[in-house]
């Protein structure tokens, strides 16, 4: 699975909640300390490309750090990269799974590869 890595800037303007806000997309993340707000935008930069790609919209590319204007930069605590993992190429393969898990599976999804595909994501964490 290929990973993009999407430069995130830190912020804070009382030294006890920090902000995250995304170059690349429009939206922002937080928390009460620097790393409980990188957690944050981890979920939420996966949540954005998840929609991107339900919605077959194109996925923008990473702007480089050096990339960043420096006004954009100024007064951040930190500026970091968030990894994204976007699907890579479909490929066959066979596996073994029992007969009774295959009927509840083919129960509740039109599309089994796709639901086991879903359930992995889920499990991994995106």
């Amino acid at each position: 699975m290929p990973r993009r890595l999407y430069p995130a800037i830190v912020h804070t303007d009382d030294g006890e909640t920090f902000g995250v806000s995304f170059v690349d997309f429009p939206v922002h993340a937080g928390g009460s300390s620097v790393e409980a707000a990188v957690a944050d935008a981890e979920i939420v930069i996966a949540e954005v490309v998840e929609d991107l790609l339900h919605s077959r919209e194109p996925i923008p590319p990473a702007t480089a750090i050096s990339d960043i204007p420096p006004a954009t930069r100024d007064g951040a605590e930190l500026v970091t990269l968030v990894p994204v993992h976007l699907p890579g190429k479909s490929r066959v393969i066979s596996i073994t799974l029992d007969e009774e898990l295959i009927a509840r599976i083919d129960a509740v999804a039109s599309n089994r590869s796709g639901f086991l595909a879903e359930a992995a994501r889920v499990r991994l964490g995106g």
